[in-house]
């Protein structure tokens, strides 16, 4: 890639909706995502895979090499490709009623404009807090599921499986067609053995459709430390239906009078397809804004390292592939400089050494 050393950019991210001659973008909230992007076509160029996390048949998590390729949807070179932060992918729009929400990337062709694939991307720390104190092989990540990831991977599942939808309907018909308050907790909550059957059904039948959806850059410090280990960033990549594990495990272990987070995202999922596939279209409204039963609507649902770890578990987790000495490579023209990280009092103090000299 060539590019003008004494302009602030990004490896490999030639076009896009970001102009990273201006400071503004590089502000925590656009950092967070475009660097991973980068860390993306800097892997490809050097030919490395990420690690991909899908299914096998018994609907277990397992890991093969995916290409940069596959993940960003092309062959095309980085250049040839438009990068399109906090978007729409547009292919989705059939599905939906109501307001088509953004996800973090789609990645489009330059000179034609073509949507290729929506990418949600979570950059993660490693280790987290419940598994700073273990050995490195024990490392996990915390990863927080927020409604545009829930949102998307459901669009991915009825994008790849549209043709099937009156066989997907025949699915979720049973445990949903009866259904008379999707906010009623304790409805719900009956229902809720038989939607979690269907599903596991449904992730059976057409676990084979799966594809790249979550993008989750990894970046190691020495324990909990400020301090970046010596092979300190990875990407691995969930696909739209291995993303499922994360909450369906939770939630067909849990046994508790209460609807948790993780169940209510498997009633939201089961509701999701049930009426895609009855009508073609949905309003996500109601299901994703809606459908609290009894939780909080900030968030999904969130994982902690210590959970995380038996779904990511590899060599790379313990040492990732990239170096902290490349990091230059990726973030060039001095674009470091404009950099603004949180001014946090514990972070100040943590820093500020001198303050318990005696």
């Amino acid at each position: 890639m060539m590019v003008d050393k004494k302009t602030p950019s990004l490896y490999g991210i030639s076009h896009s909706n970001r102009d990273f001659s201006d400071a503004y973008y590089w502000g925590k909230n656009q950092f967070n995502s475009s660097f991973p992007v980068a860390l993306a076509c800097f892997m490809r160029d050097l030919e490395l895979n990420a690690v991909y996390l899908c299914l096998n048949k018994n609907r277990e998590i397992f890991h093969e090499e995916l290409p940069i390729e596959k993940l960003f949807g092309s062959q095309l070179s980085n250049n040839k490709l438009f990068f399109s932060f906090e978007s729409r992918f547009e292919p989705y729009r059939q599905f939906v009623h109501d307001e088509l929400e953004t996800i973090d990337l789609v990645v489009k062709e330059f000179e034609t404009e073509n949507f290729i694939h929506p990418v949600e991307i979570k950059l993660t720390t490693l280790p987290d807090n419940t598994t700073a104190d273990f050995s490195e092989e024990e490392y996990g990540c915390e990863i927080v599921i927020r409604s545009p990831t829930m949102r998307y991977m459901a669009l991915s599942m009825a994008y790849s499986l549209k043709d099937r939808f009156s066989e997907i309907r025949r699915i979720f018909e049973p445990s949903c067609l009866r259904v008379r308050n999707w906010d009623n907790p304790d409805e719900i909550k009956n229902k809720l053995p038989s939607m979690l059957q269907a599903l596991e059904l449904f992730i059976s039948e057409y676990r084979e459709h799966e594809r790249p959806l979550l993008m989750q850059p990894i970046w190691k410090t020495i324990g909990k430390s400020p301090i970046l280990a010596d092979n300190c960033l990875d990407i691995f990549v969930w696909s739209d239906f291995a993303l499922t594990r994360l909450f369906m495990d939770s939630a067909l272990d849990n046994d508790s009078a209460r609807i948790s987070r993780q169940q209510r995202a498997a009633a939201r999922l089961a509701r999701f397809l049930f009426e895609v596939s009855r009508a073609g279209r949905v309003y996500q409204e109601p299901i994703y804004d809606g459908m609290s039963l009894g939780n909080q609507t900030d968030k999904e649902f969130a994982i902690s390292g210590n959970r995380t770890h038996k779904y990511m578990a590899c060599a790379r987790l313990a040492k990732p592939i990239i170096r902290k000495s490349q990091i230059k490579k990726i973030i060039l023209g001095g674009g470091q400089k404009w950099l603004s990280p949180e001014r946090r009092f514990d972070a100040i103090i943590y820093f500020s050494t001198n303050l318990f000299d005696s």
